[in-house]
C-alpha cells in the first residue's frame, strides 16, 4: 500500500510539473494567436481600403467628369468666367 500512494503521489507531481511548465507556453500561444487575429483583420481592412483606391483610379482614369468633380471639390479649381462665393462658418 505504502509503495501505490507514492506512485500516486509521484505521477500527480510529474502531472503537475509538466502543468506548470506548459503555463507560459500557453501565454504565448494564446498572446500569439491574439495578434494573429488582430493582424488578420488589419489585413482585410487595408484589402478593402486597397480595392477602394483603386476603383478610385478607375474613375479618375476613365470618367472626366468625376476628375473634374474632385478637382472642383479637393482643390478649387473653377471654369473660366465661373465665380465661387465661400461663406464663412462660425
Amino acid at each position: 500500500m505504502r509503495r501505490r500512494e507514492r506512485k500516486k503521489y509521484f505521477i500527480l507531481f510529474v502531472c503537475l510539473f509538466f502543468v506548470l511548465i506548459s503555463i507560459p507556453r500557453l501565454k504565448s500561444l494564446i498572446t500569439n494567436y491574439r495578434k494573429l487575429q488582430y493582424y488578420n483583420a488589419e489585413i482585410k481592412k487595408l484589402r478593402a481600403e486597397n480595392d477602394a483606391l483603386l476603383e478610385k483610379i478607375k474613375s479618375l482614369e476613365s470618367d472626366p467628369y468625376y476628375t473634374e468633380k474632385i478637382l472642383r471639390e479637393n482643390y478649387g479649381y473653377i471654369k473660366e468666367g465661373e465665380y465661387v462665393y465661400r461663406v464663412k462658418k462660425e
